[in-house]
């Protein structure tokens, strides 16, 4: 009887992992965190507290006044920079009016970018992702290039409300939120030089 308690107490241990855990070199993907509010990216919607088809007034009255901004007929971009380093992260938001409309004087939100890897989609999804991992939950297709400080940048375009830009070895250096029916990046006042 002893035996046999002594067998089962051993394959008990073997089965169930009660072995040396520095040993053990598995990991368990549990997928993806919470994003809160705040850092939420979400398509066609907002990134963190900034919506789509917001008033200006209330984006600046959130993010206060920005650090750069362009405005031409009816459009403008505001800039803003992390610690006001302009070679740091940027959140931008690309605001236009609908001229001889009803709400001619609202000046709204059209898209947002920003490349802070604070900010995340509700997989995990962000600046400092790889295209490979972007390819693992959306669908993209590369909508434009362009170069700004000697370097080569892409935009891959989902066409469904959310856009990532990429650098020349794939990881992801911004992404555009904007609203269905447009496309990323693409703004009457550019979100890059060129």
């Amino acid at each position: 009887m002893q035996a046999f308690q002594n067998y089962l107490l051993v394959g008990f241990w073997l089965m169930f992992g009660f072995n040396n855990p520095s040993k053990n070199s598995y990991t368990v993907f549990t997928g993806p965190k919470s994003v809160p509010a705040t850092q939420l990216i979400v398509p066609g919607k907002s990134i963190g507290q900034t919506k789509l088809k917001e008033d200006a007034v209330l984006v600046y009255k959130a993010l206060g006044k920005p650090d750069f901004g362009d405005a031409a007929m009816g459009k403008s971009l505001a800039t803003w920079y992390a610690a006001l380093n302009p070679s740091g992260y940027q959140t931008q938001v690309f605001f236009s009016r609908y001229m001889g409309g009803m709400d001619d004087i609202t000046s709204r939100v059209k898209q947002i970018r920003v490349t802070s890897p604070y900010f995340k989609t509700v997989e995990g999804i962000g600046a400092g992702s790889t295209l490979k991992q972007i390819h693992t939950f959306f669908k993209v297709r590369k909508t434009a290039a362009f170069t700004e400080n000697k370097q080569r940048y892409f935009i891959y375009d989902t066409h469904r409300g959310i856009a990532f830009e990429s650098n020349a070895s794939g990881k992801c250096t911004g992404v555009i939120v904007y609203l269905l029916g447009g496309r990323g990046g693409f703004t009457y006042l550019p979100f890059h030089s060129n």
